[in-house]
């Protein structure tokens, strides 16, 4: 999908890029605030409600009107892809703030507005919104960079982009900035699946806002191949004499082991035979093809 909200983000970033000339961007500078910033502040607040009550109808948003982009559109987000977890890196060059991540969907901040935690971003918004004349504090360089890092990822979202890797496992050829010049994203690598074929997870999983996986078509070929594997493995470990000669006296079924075929043809048997039953899986392998995917917590 063309994403019509990324060349407003864009526009939004120049601002921002603009101000990082002006201000020398530091820990010490985060609590600046002017009417510039501000307004960019605003701007990407109407954003962000446009953006998240359209993701919201896409992905199986019930309501048909009178959508709330917070307690609905995000909240309904957040259930589905795990918002509050995504991190978002700081990676201009004009940036030096120590604080390099940001989790901008974490609602941590008391709203000054109902006294429930809130996005830190949401807060700054509604006190410009309602009260600007007496909220020019809440436009400040940190409240800024919040709200930029969230219509960030709303937008990767929103175009929902598959990045074709070739053979990179390791995603070296992925543009982890994906087009912005602000920020970056942290990218889940390809660890491998399990016997069963789920996708194995590192503990960061959560917090990357792309993985890498399988193409879908190698995915197909590794799914089929796998059901070859089972078949062939078990064709050969009923051919072979030490098997035959084991259920000659035991049932099978009352294995109470970790791992059947090692312990009945032993550690030299059963190297054998795994590697007879994945042979075609080795070529299979050898020619794959990977792809990062938007993170949409649907593994």
């Amino acid at each position: 999908m063309s994403n019509i909200y990324w060349p407003v983000y864009k526009n939004l970033e120049r601002g921002v890029l603009d101000l990082s000339y002006s201000i020398h961007i530091d820990d010490t500078q985060l609590s600046v605030y002017s009417s510039q910033i501000s307004d960019l502040i605003l701007r990407a607040s109407a954003e962000i409600e446009s953006i998240s009550k359209e993701l919201y109808k896409q992905n199986g948003g019930v309501k048909t009107e009178r959508i709330k982009y917070d307690t609905d559109a995000l909240v309904h987000l957040n259930n589905l892809w795990k918002l509050e977890s995504k991190v978002v890196l700081i990676s201009s060059a004009n940036c030096f703030q120590t604080n390099k991540e940001l989790k901008p969907f974490i609602q941590a901040e008391t709203s000054t507005i109902h006294g429930r935690l809130t996005y830190s971003w949401n807060n700054s918004y509604q006190n410009l919104k309602h009260d600007r004349a007496n909220s020019l504090n809440f436009g400040s360089v940190k409240y800024l960079f919040d709200i930029m890092s969230a219509l960030f990822i709303l937008n990767l979202y929103y175009k929902s982009e598959i990045i074709l890797l070739y053979d990179d496992t390791n995603g070296l050829n992925f543009p982890i900035n994906l087009g912005s010049d602000l920020f970056s994203i942290k990218l889940h690598k390809w660890v491998g699946h399990d016997e069963t074929l789920n996708f194995k997870k590192s503990d960061d999983f959560d917090e990357c806002l792309y993985y890498v996986h399988y193409t879908e078509s190698t995915f197909e070929e590794v799914k089929a191949e796998s059901e070859k594997i089972n078949e062939k493995a078990r064709k050969l470990l009923e051919e072979h004499p030490k098997y035959i000669e084991y259920i000659a006296t035991n049932d099978p079924a009352e294995y109470q082991g970790n791992n059947f075929i090692y312990d009945i043809l032993g550690a030299d048997e059963h190297i054998k035979l795994v590697i007879e039953a994945n042979r075609k899986y080795t070529e299979i392998f050898r020619k794959a093809n990977y792809e990062a995917v938007i993170n949409k917590q649907d593994l």
